[in-house]
């Protein structure tokens, strides 16, 4: 067992297109923990619509953490304490909506308690991410916006041409100012520019006094490219995009195949 903590990606890694987790990766991920070791799952999605995954595999004790908005969320998951949260303000939010209104594009503002548009027009795009997660979705103005609220991140999602089109207006400024994912083809997001799952990963690992060579990052899509090439043991799944792949140590089976249990076996056991 050359590893101590063991971060895992959620969509694409360890739940199938079903959003199901496979008998083979449960019972590789409850051999992880029974052996004392930390299992963290390291999502895109809200606090919220990672949480029945959390509680499925038993990861509620003292001690256990997960990461969440593509990293600008890291809490325990006893108490929900907020370990680090790098937050979007209203000033970021007004200048977002204001460039999502000029290219009519829908947008969402998401935190814990909602996700908040004010379009009262919805469409098949502002259901996802409520639909989803399992999260309320709050119908307001710009101007019934608190100006002391803060957010996780801001979603665009709309008709892939809109979303095309908007992707090609987000000036150099901005990008500069913001991290921004094209998550799906149909969707943008934006977090704060610290918030990134590799930087949550590597602060999470310090604050634990875990090495970084001892940590081991399972993952498929863009947003898990800086935290396989952070980990000791970067896991690219078989079904992740090329970047994953270039950048990871070594490649498993898909998700179909169970690839995060044959990561598991073979990387954390065998050796």
């Amino acid at each position: 067992m050359n590893y101590d903590l063991i971060a895992i990606d959620i969509d694409g890694t360890l739940v199938t297109r079903s959003h199901t987790i496979a008998e083979p990766v449960f019972e590789a991920i409850q051999r992880v923990v029974k052996a004392g070791k930390k299992i963290v799952l390291c999502t895109g999605r809200p606090f919220p619509g990672a949480k029945p995954y959390m509680e499925e595999l038993g990861l509620t004790d003292e001690g256990d953490f997960m990461i969440t908005y593509h990293g600008a969320l890291v809490q325990r998951t006893d108490t929900l304490e907020e370990i680090i949260h790098y937050t979007l303000t209203h000033e970021d939010l007004l200048q977002w909506h204001t460039l999502a209104a000029d290219l009519k594009s829908n947008f969402h503002s998401v935190r814990n308690d909602g996700v908040y548009t004010d379009s009262r027009d919805l469409d098949q795009f502002s259901l996802i991410e409520p639909t989803v997660n399992n999260i309320p979705l709050r119908i307001r103005t710009m101007n019934e916006m608190k100006q002391d609220m803060t957010y996780s991140k801001f979603i665009m999602a709309d008709e892939f041409g809109v979303i095309q089109n908007l992707e090609e207006h987000i000036s150099t400024e901005m990008r500069q100012k913001y991290t921004v994912v094209r998550s799906m083809p149909n969707t943008i997001e934006v977090l704060n520019k610290e918030a990134s799952k590799g930087q949550s990963l590597k602060e999470l690992a310090r604050r634990l006094n875990i090495p970084q060579e001892r940590v081991m990052a399972i993952g498929d899509s863009g947003n898990d490219i800086d935290m396989v090439e952070y980990a000791g043991l970067g896991v690219a799944m078989g079904n992740a995009i090329p970047e994953v792949k270039e950048v990871a140590d070594v490649v498993t089976d898909t998700v179909d195949e169970f690839g995060v249990a044959t990561a598991i076996n073979r990387y954390f056991f065998e050796n």
